[in-house]
């Protein structure tokens, strides 16, 4: 999956360097809880991860700011966003067993 931003892409990889971004934006005491708050505010629709997420994906290699990245966000429909990058979270090889073991204990 890749996002294209006014002609530029990010490509949708939650790599080690992606998640610990996240972990760094959503640190609770002694580690990190980055992809498990990003599900969360995923399923809220909640606007502000989105960018935290494309601004994770860009890890070491940000090309597109902030305030791009949040203008860009106005003209999309946050819901379906949403929901697509939970899908592609579930696909990736190191953020599906996060995501798998998310959901069992969120069924409890």
């Amino acid at each position: 999956m890749n996002l294209e931003i006014n002609g530029k892409t990010i490509e949708v990889k939650f790599t080690i360097g992606a998640i610990r971004e996240l972990d760094k934006r959503y640190q609770i005491e002694n580690g990190g809880m980055g992809i498990s708050s990003a599900m969360i505010y995923l399923r809220q629709y909640n606007p502000v991860i989105l960018v935290d997420i494309m601004e994770a994906l860009q890890s070491g290699q940000l090309k597109i700011g902030k305030s791009e990245i949040e203008a860009w966000l106005m003209t999309q429909d946050v819901k379906k966003l949403s929901d697509d990058l939970l899908k592609e979270m579930g696909k990736q090889p190191l953020t599906k067993p996060m995501i798998d073991q998310f959901s069992k204990e969120a069924k409890k």
